[in-house]
């Protein structure tokens, strides 16, 4: 399987009467956007621009999305999610850089986030350094919140798409091959991946090929189609449990093994694996993970990342035991820590083992203060953050939250750029 990613760069982005691209600038029609998000869920839709370093807050942040094309099969973009069902991660896809189609959530969640694009929270997250075309859906009356929410889903990869595809006459500024198909790399260590994805109920979950992986046993899958768009973010419940799309497009791990592939190590794959709330089916898809890293990977190091909190971090230990000691697998844990806000140790633990001797954090909660701002993007407020603020958060006014409630600030699938430091 082999996948070539083109790449072109936006400088700036504005709303025109037509779209296009020219000299590095994306120009959108609010016209063909509003077309392309149409749907019968929604009353309303409207597109807006946030641009880095303008006094400018997303509210109740929920998906985000890098625009990409597959090119010669534009109708299996994002399979079966607003494309059809086929197998990602082998031909051409291009991608635009610097611009995110990002989603606008006008219903209240459980646990919401928010963006600013300026001012001391912009510090904490990647995603406010690029462009964001904004999509703010208000749900149709007596449309239920599900198919609200299937609704922007799809939306917003359909007009990824499209922007994606206004680019096909333009000349890539890169171009990036990424491919497994090598003769056997003797002497480097084979070093496969584990990735936990998040499942907590329908709508809040993370999907493979439009799918979720509510009873999914785990899936052996290339790199390729992770990086093609075959994963997805639908996490609107919990908005902050899991990493957007975008950052699956860009896989951290996947994209540093591939980096390092050949050079120091063998990347032999990737294993996909749900987090199931018995402790039986934690216990079944640990050995089952175990035993296709080990047998039909012949890894001989794993790395294990997960999504979700306290209840998905069993299944990283179990899943690490195997590998450790059944298998003699050796591990690295890749964690966020976000169990305590006063973030003593005693609090954080959920498991202990010995065979958890390598560990990197991602970085931990901490409270952020956010100043006043004049514009806002989005008029559905989030909750606050217990023990800082009293009643829900007022957009445009300055509040205290936890960092974790900016958009991108800590992912445990290792898109940041915070750790801890032991004082």
């Amino acid at each position: 399987m082999r996948l070539k990613r083109r790449y072109v760069d936006i400088k700036r982005v504005i709303i025109d009467h037509c779209s296009y691209i020219q000299d590095g600038v994306l120009h959108v029609c609010r016209g063909d956007l509003e077309q392309l998000a149409s749907d019968h869920a929604f009353s309303k839709v409207e597109f807006d621009l946030a641009e880095p370093g303008t006094e400018c807050r997303l509210m109740n942040v929920s998906d985000v999305v890098q625009p990409t094309v597959r090119l010669g099969r534009e109708d299996a973009t994002f399979p079966g999610v607003s494309g059809t069902i086929g197998i990602a991660g082998d031909g051409i896809s291009l991608n635009l850089r610097n611009v995110l189609v990002t989603e606008i959530l006008e219903v209240p969640v459980t646990i919401g986030c928010f963006l600013d694009m300026w001012g001391p929270a912009a510090e904490y997250s990647d995603l406010s350094k690029s462009n964001h075309i904004t999509i703010d859906a208000v749900p149709a009356e007596h449309v239920s919140e599900m198919d609200y929410q299937k609704a922007l889903h799809c939306a917003s990869k359909r007009v990824a798409r499209f922007l994606a595809e206004l680019a096909k006459d333009q000349e890539p500024d890169e171009e990036v091959t990424f491919t497994l198909e090598q003769e056997r790399l003797e002497g480097l260590p084979k070093v496969a991946y584990l990735c936990g994805v998040f499942y907590q109920a329908p709508m809040t979950d993370t999907t493979i090929y439009g799918e979720s992986m509510q009873s999914s046993m785990p899936v052996l899958v290339h790199p390729n189609e992770v990086l093609d768009g075959a994963v997805t973010d639908r996490n609107y419940g919990n908005l902050l449990n899991a990493d957007p799309t975008c950052v699956w497009q860009n896989h951290p791990v996947i994209m540093e093994l591939y980096r390092r592939h050949g050079v120091d190590l063998n990347f032999a794959g990737v294993v996909l694996v749900n987090t199931p709330h018995t402790v039986e089916w934690k216990r079944r898809n640990a050995l089952m993970a175990a035993s296709m890293i080990k047998h039909h990977m012949g890894a001989d190091c794993c790395i294990i990342t997960k999504e979700g909190g306290g209840n998905a971090q069993i299944d990283s230990a179990i899943a690490l035991e195997a590998l450790e000691r059944d298998y003699k697998v050796k591990c690295t844990l890749i964690l966020t820590e976000f169990v305590s806000m006063n973030n003593a140790s005693r609090e954080q633990l959920l498991f202990s083992t010995d065979a958890a001797d390598a560990m990197v954090s991602t970085g931990c909660v901490m409270p952020v203060e956010v100043p006043v701002c004049g514009r806002v993007i989005g008029h559905t407020p989030i909750a606050p953050a217990p023990g800082f603020t009293k009643g829900n958060v007022v957009p445009q006014e300055s509040f205290i939250h936890r960092n974790r409630a900016i958009r991108g600030a800590l992912s445990q699938l290792g898109w940041s750029w915070y750790g801890s430091k032991k004082f």
